[in-house]
């Protein structure tokens, strides 16, 4: 009996002694369970089996009450790291990863994600996860008003679900149900994420199978989700403060960079007003803007022509080069100078500089240079590649200081000419005063009105009186030579006795380089000044009778319309045309090619004084065509080679020539 109570005392201390292993080493739950088990089958006492299975109970509870300060431990570590890495946060999206990954390990749980509310769409988004491996869980949206994010959201305070599929607490949509449910996630915790009263996130953690989360939990989570939106907040500070601190460096770059630029263009105006101040003139502008900006610089007139170029650069091609050019490089050289016109009216209108054009090549600014009265002219520049902000502000001050210089040449210019109009004045009216004086006069400008002279009269359509001016001042092949404005025509009184040359003279520079048409009339040569009256008064009648013919855009002598403009003078176009219907009847007629030869052949005829062999050579015709063309003008005229008639006839075919110029497709001699 005692040996049997001693060996029920052995086993009892025997399990007392694994019990205190089974605390030693930090056995769990299923261990004690285990032993418990043992216990009840044991063949101790009753009372021995009360005094073993209350052992192992309080065992047990303090193994879980060790275990729950472990995970307390965890979770204030957990929060000590996390408020550490808020010390140092540089990185919000790593901070943010690290708080979920924190969170998860923390719970146990299978995954956890933080959600943040977008501003501007009002929903929310999927910032971090950590265990997720579908890339449509990661991608999710939830509204306001869905899931438990939204019911987190809306009421502010923990939520969690133990079947989330199943739990009829909250909205539920397809595509989020089925990104949760391709996750496998049964049971979700979520935390509010608060900045002050609002909400601007929630931080989850969710397992894959049917659990239930505590008080701790969910305290612990929320701990953690404090932290989370310190990090957010404190990040959007820091952002905001990085943006501050760089929109003040931009700012003072801006400011130091506009301030280098300022002095960077004062000191080149600086050094352009001294030029002036030294007297330079506008080819040493063109040269110092040159070398400043490293471009080909060059100064315009009114009239659109090159006064003065740097020396440096690409200047645009001469009139010799024009004509020597290929017809692409011609064409290419029109529009060109198509598009400097339209920059510099532009330029004149907004009051800065314009880009003419943008070439591979080459690039062309305009500056108009504008005075008291209007246009005086422009600043050109070419360069390989566009100026800079500070290089055009040096340009513009340029097109400025030109200005100055231009307004003084032309106030020089002008003080030598006030007495050019006194001069054409006392010279074509009647009668004349003081020839003596006026000769003395026209000398100091270079006009000897002691020698022949010719007169021409130029009228430019819509008042570009001016700009022809300034066409003629520009004009080197015109030596002694007077111009002026008179009544909106430019008068030339020239020494330039050739009326052939000065005609080709004047069509190279004034006709060809107008955009507008310019008609003109040149005088025979006249042996004395007191004849110029009469002569000035011929010229305006020839214009007159060219206004009436519809002629315009040419230059004409006026030996080819004196006879013209005495039969016509002060006649309307309707007179014109009803003497050419009058005289040359059927021989007269619109569209008609074969009576406009026939007028042609009868011209040349009547010029050739009635020599049919001659008449025949000019036209370039065998003499029997042209018998056969007499006979069919004899068919169409009737007697038509009657003295008086055939005058009449003559006058009517070289009026006809002269305003039809063999050219025109109306009424025409072709």
């Amino acid at each position: 009996m005692e040996s049997q109570s001693l060996r029920g005392a052995e086993s009892a201390a025997a399990l007392g002694n694994e019990l205190i292993a089974l605390l030693y080493q930090n056995a769990g739950k299923e261990e004690f369970s285990r032993l418990l088990a043992r216990i009840d089958v044991s063949d101790h006492s009753v009372a021995s089996k009360e005094l073993l299975s209350q052992g192992a109970q309080m065992a047990q509870a303090i193994r879980e009450r060790f275990d729950e300060y472990l995970q307390r431990e965890r979770g204030l570590n957990a929060v000590i790291e996390t408020a550490q890495d808020l010390t140092a946060i540089r990185d919000l999206d790593r901070t943010l990863q690290a708080i979920v990954h924190r969170a998860r390990k923390l719970m146990g749980a299978d995954i956890g994600y933080l959600s943040i509310r977008d501003r501007e769409e009002g929903d929310f988004y999927v910032r971090a996860t950590d265990g997720a491996f579908s890339e449509n869980f990661k991608k999710i949206r939830v509204p306001q008003d869905v899931g438990i994010c939204g019911y987190v959201a809306r009421n502010k305070s923990p939520y969690s679900s133990a079947e989330y599929g199943k739990d009829p607490r909250f909205s539920h949509t397809g595509p989020i149900d089925m990104a949760v449910t391709e996750e496998g996630i049964k049971s979700i915790l979520g935390v509010p994420l608060l900045a002050g009263a609002d909400v601007i996130g929630v931080l989850f953690v969710g397992d894959r199978y049917v659990r239930a989360y505590n008080a701790w939990e969910m305290s612990i989570l929320s701990t953690l989700a404090a932290h989370a939106s310190v990090a957010i907040e404190n990040a959007r500070l820091f952002e905001q403060t990085q943006v501050a601190l760089k929109q003040a460096s931009d700012a003072n770059a801006l400011l130091k960079k506009q301030s280098a630029d300022t002095q960077i263009a004062a000191e080149a105006h600086e050094q352009l007003t001294t030029l002036v101040a030294r007297g330079g003139g506008l080819q040493d502008i063109c040269d110092m803007v040159a070398s400043m900006l490293d471009g080909h610089v060059s100064v315009i007139d009114e009239a659109e022509q090159c006064i003065h170029a740097s020396a440096a650069g690409n200047p645009e091609p001469g009139h010799e080069e024009k004509r020597r050019g290929t017809e692409r490089e011609q064409e290419l050289l029109y529009t060109r100078q198509d598009k400097i016109h339209a920059a510099l009216v532009e330029s004149r209108i907004i009051g800065r500089s314009v880009a003419a054009y943008v070439m591979p090549d080459e690039v062309c600014r305009v500056s108009a240079v504008v005075g008291s009265r209007g246009l005086l002219g422009g600043l050109i520049i070419r360069t390989a590649t566009e100026l800079n902000d500070v290089a055009v502000r040096i340009f513009e001050r340029s097109s400025m200081v030109t200005g100055v210089v231009l307004l003084a040449q032309e106030r020089n210019e002008y003080a030598a000419r006030q007495e050019i109009p006194a001069i054409f004045r006392g010279l074509l009216s009647q009668p004349q005063h003081d020839l003596a004086r006026l000769t003395e006069q026209a000398a100091r400008h270079g006009l000897n009105l002691s020698q022949s002279l010719c007169v021409a009269v130029l009228q430019a359509k819509g008042e570009r009186a001016a700009y022809v001016l300034g066409k003629l001042r520009g004009l080197p092949q015109l030596p002694a030579t007077l111009f002026d404005e008179i009544d909106g025509a430019i008068v030339l009184i020239s020494g330039l006795t050739d009326d052939e040359e000065l005609r080709k003279s004047l069509e190279r520079v004034i006709v060809q380089g107008m955009r507008e048409p310019v008609t003109g009339v040149i005088s025979r040569t006249l042996a004395h000044p007191r004849a110029l009256p009469e002569c000035y008064q011929a010229m305006l009648r020839c214009i007159a009778t060219m206004h009436a013919l519809g002629r315009s855009g040419a230059i004409f002598l006026e030996r080819e319309l004196a006879l013209y403009a005495f039969l016509f003078d002060k006649r309307a176009p309707e007179d014109i045309e009803a003497f050419l219907a009058a005289t040359l009847g059927k021989l007269y007629q619109e569209g008609r090619q074969r009576k406009s030869e026939l007028a042609r052949t009868l011209l040349s005829y009547l010029d050739h004084g009635h020599n049919a062999r001659a008449a025949a050579a000019d036209l370039g015709i065998h003499i029997n065509t042209f018998r056969q063309r007499l006979d069919a003008i004899d068919s169409l005229m009737g007697t038509w080679n009657d003295g008086s008639r055939a005058l009449e006839i003559h006058v009517a075919l070289r009026l006809l020539r002269l305003r039809e110029e063999f050219t025109s497709t109306g009424n025409s001699i072709q």
